[in-house]
């Protein structure tokens, strides 16, 4: 049999015979993906938008596996990613007449849980929403993004799965009709292509070493597109956290397996420990209030303070919890570990407040990139790719991916690639334009600013009539804007990002209105792929650099120029994440305007040159007369 590297050359040497375009940094890159596989090597690698960078390793990955017939896991950030790869998978098996089972994992959120479902609808019998998910749920598919109805968040929190595997899933009466249990059953038999989320990933490959992984045992090789959120994925997972009820269920159930002798006594026991708990929380929950005056809504994660009244509840619990121990003669030890460590002062450890569904108490190392490091390069060939994991235009690759690399502490024998340029004719059919109009956005000037973004956003949709994505990195900023927006009777649809099973129907009428506007944050600065002309504008609404987060001051505090070396290659990562939904394909033409000023030249920041190095759109102006007159030129306006 010919070699992979043979085989994968013929393959982009008959590009024209397959329908392809021809792409050097695509063969480029597939003839990387080639040696890594042959020496056994990680590799990393930057695919800027238009290189096809998904053919340029499935092509030698499907032939990897149609030689050695090892399963191969591909693992991406976004839904919309894995859909995709599985079309470009089906398509290459066609051109290289192979047949290869594949499952597309989404993440178990993404399913409905029957048991759950069933719950919820007997305790909600006159809801009528969840009586009809029930009966769709009963007749067809449990994949939320298959089921026709919109679902309200309410209801989607109470029946998706949370925890696979747990005891309720050894038991459930749906375990055979369990759509996500079969794709579980089915990636375990291997020889298979899995597409699957990055938290997939990365929860195998922690659970492997406790003889829980999720993947098959003769898997050879891990690819993993969008790398740039790896680490912030194995920091999920890193993490041990508590939230008030956590703890409290925790603590009730030790209490649940004594005797009827001692179980008076435990019981008032755990109900004097629960109430030092209710105490312990309602400090954390003052503390994010107050953290809140004085930073922006967006934030989920908050600084964690010992405070006097944090350092006299979590002693008492631990005091409390000791005399448990005595009186039961059964050992806490995780609860008693956590407590142990809100205490204590000196520890390799970094704790924050995170406030999403409920307040938790997070726990995690604070360096976690030799851990990264450990787990990942193990076993299996590992390919690195994205879009945007460079930070710089100078210098050899490992100093353009040094930020990144870093992160994952990336073996020094692994093949650090030069990035591939994208194809596309930014120069001829781009032009960024940034704001001179716009106040500095400070905390203190936070209603200033939002007042005068709504005049230079109506400006800038007059220009290309609509045809725009805006993009924040506050919700709140988002929803002001929105209802600003929404209630000028302008002459385009405003849409706004919606959670969970509305969210693709947002963007699909987004897509079909061509003159409309969305507002989005989060997933959208990276998770949208719209061509052609619904999308001819994306508008910046603040440089995203990091919130001041725990995690994000903790890497500052140990490097010598914490907003060089942390602060901005965060921001550059996240902003040409964001530029990039502005060009998806060869014939796509727009502008990218950034309201927020200090990239103007009159600003004399020092990161300003490190930004427009690393964007690829050249073609600058802060003249909107001048944006006006590229964009007639380049629409035939």
């Amino acid at each position: 049999m010919d070699s992979v590297r043979k085989q994968t050359e013929d393959f982009f040497r008959n590009t024209a015979k397959n329908g392809l375009e021809i792409r050097q940094g695509q063969v480029e890159m597939a003839d990387e993906v080639c040696t890594a596989f042959e020496k056994c090597l990680p590799l990393a690698v930057e695919a800027e938008v238009g290189i096809g960078k998904s053919f340029a390793y499935l092509v030698p990955a499907i032939l990897k596996i149609a030689q050695d017939h090892k399963q191969i896991v591909i693992a991406t950030s976004t839904i919309a990613l894995q859909e995709q790869l599985n079309k470009d998978a089906y398509n290459v098996f066609k051109m290289l007449g192979v047949n290869i089972d594949i499952v597309v994992a989404k993440g178990m959120k993404n399913y409905i849980c029957k048991r759950r479902l069933n719950g919820f609808v007997s305790r909600n019998k006159q809801d009528f929403t969840a009586q009809k998910l029930w009966n769709i749920v009963q007749n067809g598919s449990q994949d939320i993004a298959k089921i026709n109805m919109k679902i309200p968040d309410r209801i989607l929190e109470k029946i998706t799965i949370r925890n696979f595997g747990n005891e309720y899933c050894n038991i459930c009466e749906s375990t055979m009709s369990c759509e996500y249990s079969a794709i579980r059953k089915q990636i375990a038999k291997g020889k298979n292509i899995v597409i699957c989320n990055q938290n997939m990933l990365v929860s195998h490959l922690v659970n492997s070493e406790r003889g829980r992984g999720i993947f098959a045992e003769n898997c050879s090789v891990y690819i993993i597109d969008e790398a740039h959120n790896l680490e912030s994925k194995f920091r999920d997972a890193f993490s041990v956290s508590y939230s008030r009820k956590d703890l409290i269920n925790r603590l009730n159930g030790y209490s649940k397996m004594f005797s009827s002798e001692k179980l008076k006594f435990a019981n008032r026991l755990t109900g004097s420990m629960c109430e030092t708990i209710q105490k312990l929380y309602a400090e954390l929950n003052r503390q994010i209030h107050q953290q809140q005056k004085a930073m922006d809504e967006g934030a989920s994660a908050f600084f964690f303070k010992r405070t006097k009244e944090v350092l006299i509840n979590a002693n008492e619990l631990y005091r409390k919890i000791e005399r448990f121990e005595k009186f039961t003669e059964v050992p806490i030890h995780d609860v008693k570990q956590f407590i142990e460590e809100i205490i204590s002062p000196d520890s390799d450890n970094i704790m924050w407040i995170k406030n999403d569904e409920n307040i938790r108490l997070c726990i995690c190392k604070k360096d976690i990139s030799r851990d990264i490091s450990r787990l990942l390069f193990g076993k299996c060939n590992v390919i690195l790719t994205s879009a945007t994991i460079s930070c710089r235009q100078n210098g050899t690759p490992m100093e353009k991916y040094e930020y990144f690399l870093d992160d994952i502490h990336f073996p020094t024998r692994g093949i650090v690639s030069e990035p591939k340029k994208s194809p596309f004719d930014y120069e001829s059919n781009t032009m960024l334009y940034v704001s001179q109009n716009m106040p500095i956005p400070k905390y203190d000037k936070k209603e200033e600013y939002r007042e005068k973004s709504i005049a230079e956003i109506v400006q800038l949709l007059e220009i290309t009539q609509g045809k725009t994505l805006i993009l924040f990195t506050s919700k709140s900023d988002m929803e002001f804007v929105y209802r600003k927006l929404s209630n000028m009777n302008l002459p385009y649809k405003i849409l706004i990002q919606s959670r969970c099973s509305s969210q693709a129907y947002q963007l699909k009428c987004f897509k079909n209105d061509v003159d409309s506007v969305i507002l989005g944050t989060g997933t959208y600065w990276e998770g949208i792929n719209i061509e052609d002309e619904s999308l001819s504008q994306v508008i910046i609404y603040k440089l995203p650099f990091p919130y001041p987060d725990p995690i994000i001051s903790c890497k500052m505090a140990e490097t010598d120029d914490p907003l060089m070396e942390i602060a901005v290659p965060e921001m550059i990562i996240k902003l040409r994440q964001g530029i990039g939904r502005l060009i998806r394909s060869e014939s796509d033409k727009g502008i990218v305007s950034i309201l927020d000023p200090r990239l103007n030249s009159e600003s004399k920041l020092r990161y300003k040159k490190a930004v427009f190095d690393a964007i690829p759109i050249k073609n600058k102006t802060e003249d909107s007369a001048v944006l006006s007159d590229f964009w007639s030129k380049i629409s035939g306006g």
